[in-house]
């Protein structure tokens, strides 16, 4: 009995050894067989280091949809939202917005181990848009316990990927400027008449109320994430990157090239079939709202349908500096807002 129980023990050591080790051999695949990667690592004696991202906007500007499809290669690793705990009831004190940068560095470095509580409210969120966690979870919950594995998987990945939306752009402008980090911001932004409207729609279920709904509100944390993004800019100006949801929405191939690119990530055809499951309608339900496959074309603009002119203007005479900041058409008259050809999207100010 002794000795059958020690070969189940020896057994199941070895089973959670190849797990191990195939899962870091599957997050390093596409790294390795990148030529641009392996002629870097050629001339340096090793690969490109690892690449911390932050995915910073708000609720409703597409951020699950983002994520996903940044998290499309293999070499990545994706938390989402570590430091909602923190900031539940905004204004956040100094005290919260410092423990929640210290969470994000952590979680940025795989601190998983050092973190056991917050690693057990990350698994009873369920992160199912990680897919390797998910593969974890689903071949043993054993192993998808053991903030070990999680840590060992995310040291293994070329870009941790964290989607952060109750962190505005100016608290979390510390963690891009850490000398001690290599961090990159993405800065997601959406047209708020289109973040209104998708909150407004929500509003009947109790997702968003009071102030989540207020334009005005809204609009004040699109200028603190200005703020923010000045400063980056100022100080990292490599560590920061615009990316306008509608323009991801109209041409992603060529959005995410340019974000792969920057994040030193392969665009694959297995990335390239992946972004068309979610872009494409290809998917057997498109009505989840907070679902992450769509028809991403034919669905970025129907807020132009949802909301009268009466309460776009609303929204866009308390968002005016915003929508010119990030360069949204400002509608002069409901000719103008009715009029489909008339583009929403002109050219970023410098």
């Amino acid at each position: 009995m002794v000795n059958r129980k020690r070969f189940s023990t020896f057994r199941s050591f070895v089973i959670f050894s190849c797990f191990v080790y195939s899962i870091v051999l599957i997050l390093q695949s596409e790294w390795r067989s990148s030529p641009a990667r392996e002629f870097d690592a050629h001339l340096t004696g090793r690969g490109a280091p690892s690449k911390g991202v932050l995915l910073l906007t708000q609720m409703r500007s597409g951020s699950s949809f983002t994520g996903v499809l940044l998290t499309a290669a293999a070499s990545t690793f994706y938390t989402e939202e570590p430091v909602r705990d923190f900031m539940l009831f905004p204004p956040s004190s100094p005290k919260d917005i410092a423990k929640a940068l210290q969470l994000l560095r952590d979680v940025l470095r795989c601190r998983f181990v050092a973190r056991p509580d917050y690693y057990e409210k990350r698994l009873m969120l369920m992160h199912y848009h990680d897919a390797n966690t998910g593969s974890l979870c689903s071949f043993s919950q054993e192993l998808c316990m053991s903030p070990l594995i999680t840590e060992t998987m995310c040291l293994a990945a070329h870009a941790r990927l964290a989607r952060v939306v109750v962190l505005d752009l100016e608290s979390a402008a510390p963690v891009l400027q850490d000398s001690d980090l290599d961090t990159h911001a993405i800065h997601l932004v959406r047209d708020p008449r289109g973040v209104l409207s998708s909150r407004e729609k929500l509003s009947k279920y109790g997702y968003f109320t009071g102030t989540a709904l207020n334009a005005s509100s809204v609009c004040d944390r699109y200028r603190r994430d200005l703020r923010g993004a000045a400063a980056v800019k100022a100080s990292v100006p490599h560590r920061y990157t615009l990316l306008r949801y509608e323009d991801l929405s109209l041409n992603t191939t060529l959005e995410l090239r340019r974000l792969y690119d920057i994040l030193g990530l392969a665009y694959t055809a297995r990335v390239a079939s992946k972004v068309a499951y979610h872009t494409l309608g290809m998917a057997d339900d498109l009505s989840y709202s907070y679902g992450t496959t769509r028809d991403s074309k034919a669905t970025v603009f129907r807020w132009r349908s949802r909301l009268s002119f009466a309460e776009m203007k609303e929204i866009q005479d308390a968002c005016l500096d915003v929508l010119q900041a990030y360069g949204y058409r400002v509608f002069a008259s409901k000719e103008e807002y009715e009029d489909q050809a008339l583009e929403v999207l002109v050219p970023v100010k410098a």
